[in-house]
């Protein structure tokens, strides 16, 4: 009698972002789990994602929980941020608009390079936060966070989004903008929470 297992189509996974850069990242560090994994157009959901402002989770939340009731599909969506250690975690879930919506990744970067060098220069130290919110259409949704350290610098390499040149990670020794995509995935606060939401069992690996 055979003891291989009955092959089952994969679950399909509704990506709740339309920051291309995420969306990357999110199917590089899903990749090894039993997921197809799809864009909101893919699922037909045309809405605007709307976030609530408050907290990591909140934001999260706000994001997949309305994809899942749409579309009947799991869906995954997160909300990170930088956090400067001397200004209290500023900015923390303001990142990506504390200096307005039409700012681009590479002036917010230049923004809060000048904001810390006024305001504590003699300590750049940064964390990133990221908080992933799975939503299930027939379940309560599943949360996992994840951090890494590093230092705030001059921007170095073209990898990456958002901060990432500026972060010096503390794991690697260069800037995420200079780390391969493999080793950034490795360490990152958005590896880190993937691989804790996979320690609640909620993905599959493959097999």
């Amino acid at each position: 009698m055979s003891l291989a297992r009955e092959a089952r189509p994969p679950e399909r996974l509704v990506l709740a972002t339309r920051n291309a850069g995420k969306v990357a990242e999110f199917r590089r560090l899903l990749a090894p789990y039993s997921l197809r994994l799809l864009s909101l157009d893919d699922a037909g959901f045309r809405q605007e994602l709307q976030e609530q402002l408050v907290s990591y989770t909140d934001n999260a939340l706000s994001k997949a929980a309305p994809v899942a009731a749409a579309t009947g599909l799991l869906a995954l969506a997160d909300d990170s941020g930088i956090e400067v250690d001397a200004l209290r975690g500023w900015p923390g879930a303001e990142s990506a608009r504390w200096m307005g919506p039409e700012v681009s990744g590479p002036e917010r970067l230049r923004g809060l390079i000048a904001e810390v060098d006024r305001r504590s220069p003699d300590d750049r130290r940064v964390r990133y936060v990221c908080v992933v919110a799975l939503a299930r259409p027939n379940a309560d949704p599943v949360v996992a966070r994840g951090e890494c350290d590093g230092v705030l610098v001059e921007p170095r390499g073209d990898h990456g989004f958002g901060y990432d040149p500026g972060f010096l990670s503390a794991d690697l020794g260069v800037t995420f903008g200079e780390a391969e995509d493999a080793e950034k995935d490795r360490v990152s606060h958005r590896g880190r929470a993937i691989a804790r939401l996979a320690q609640s069992g909620v993905l599959d690996p493959r097999w």
